[in-house]
């Protein structure tokens, strides 16, 4: 008869002790699991909470449109003719522009608004190039009454947007406005560019998935993450900044635009010309002070100038605009110069004055 084995298998029971301790053990894990189950859920919970207080005491101002089954924000105020309308940059809102729009609506009806997935309207699935956001822009603006013809407004990528629109809906256009807005050809123009631009959509799945960890779990908030600092003529929105900050439903949103810009800049270029209309384009100032800007934006800076002065081309009646000592976000850094030459604009189409169209100046 052989031995039995002297020390325990699968055939061998481990002696009480052994068991005893690994049931400890287990019962431990156990609970230290359910701890940070419970932790987890209880900052999400508090992040949620948040969330609501921060919205329910900072109420968004002007109306909500359902625009094919989606909630969009429009903010329209002011009265009188023409109405304009403005397109943010990329991951921008109707927010940067409560400096801008105060003092134009005081002559005019102006309107800001957000894309899907940006500041109040809900993100929506399917492309988001510059076709699909023309053609949403167009449905909210009937859904709420807002009357053509209009003055489109385009700052940055925004800029692509209107071109579009102005392409798809050519009679709704009464004056346009790019404000240092994209070039279609920017993405193989500007050095770097192309490089920098596949590298970010690369990234963008595992970053966002990163993101809705943190955000969801309430690890953002808890690690003082969910606050904005306005630029400073906005600085008493401060509370409606922090209320868009770590909402879960919206993560990511005010990045899905980026993976159709290279579609959005070949569905924009099809515009060659806006025809006889107005245009006013407004620039950064490349010659601005260049201290601490890394060597890759200044070698744009001449390349962008060019394209700027390009888009010129695109209408007889256009005229530029260097604003003086400005960077990109022109109507933060020089909200003077964005609002004089709006009215002049505005005032032109009610009969003033001609602009100095073809000119280009620096102020």
């Amino acid at each position: 008869m052989s031995e039995s084995p002297s020390v325990p298998g699968p055939w061998h029971p481990v002696d009480s002790q052994g068991r005893s301790l690994m049931q400890r053990t287990a019962h431990i894990a156990g609970i230290l699991a359910g701890v940070c189950l419970l932790l987890v859920l209880a900052l999400s919970l508090w992040n949620l909470a948040v969330t609501k207080w921060q919205h329910a005491h900072n109420p968004v101002p002007g109306n909500f449109y359902s625009v094919n089954g989606r909630l969009m924000h429009l903010n329209c105020s002011g009265t009188g003719s023409t109405t304009i309308v403005i397109e943010a940059g990329a991951s921008a809102d109707w927010l940067g522009w409560q400096g801008v729009q105060p003092k134009l609506s005081q002559l005019t009806r102006v309107c800001t608004y957000d894309r899907a997935g940006h500041g109040w309207s809900q993100p929506r699935a399917g492309p988001r190039d510059a076709e699909a956001i023309a053609r949403e822009l167009h449905a909210l603006l009937d859904q709420a009454g807002v009357q053509r013809p209009l003055v489109l407004t385009g700052h940055s990528a925004g800029g692509l947007y209107v071109r579009e629109y102005a392409r798809e809906y050519p009679a709704e256009v009464a004056g346009v406005v790019l404000i240092d807005s994209s070039s279609p050809q920017q993405i193989d123009e500007l050095p770097g560019w192309r490089r920098s631009y596949e590298a970010d959509k690369h990234d963008m799945v595992r970053q966002l998935r990163w993101e809705e960890l943190r955000v969801w779990s309430g690890w953002e908030r808890l690690m003082g993450n969910c606050r904005n600092t306005p630029s400073a003529e906005l600085q008493h929105l401060a509370g409606q900044y922090d209320a868009e900050m770590c909402r879960p439903e919206y993560v990511g949103g005010e990045n899905n635009e980026v993976p159709y810009f290279e579609a959005t800049c070949k569905q924009a270029a099809r515009l060659t010309s806006f025809g006889n209309v107005p245009l006013l384009i407004i620039s950064q100032d490349p010659d601005r002070r260049r201290e601490g800007m890394p060597a890759n934006a200044i070698a744009e800076l001449p390349v962008w100038a060019r394209e700027q002065e390009a888009s010129k081309s695109l209408s007889p009646l256009s005229w530029r605009v260097v604003a003086r000592g400005s960077g990109h976000a022109v109507h933060h850094d020089r909200l003077d110069v964005v609002v004089v030459e709006m009215i002049r604009l505005i005032g032109h189409l009610r009969g003033g004055p001609a602009p100095p169209f073809g000119s280009t100046v620096i102020e």
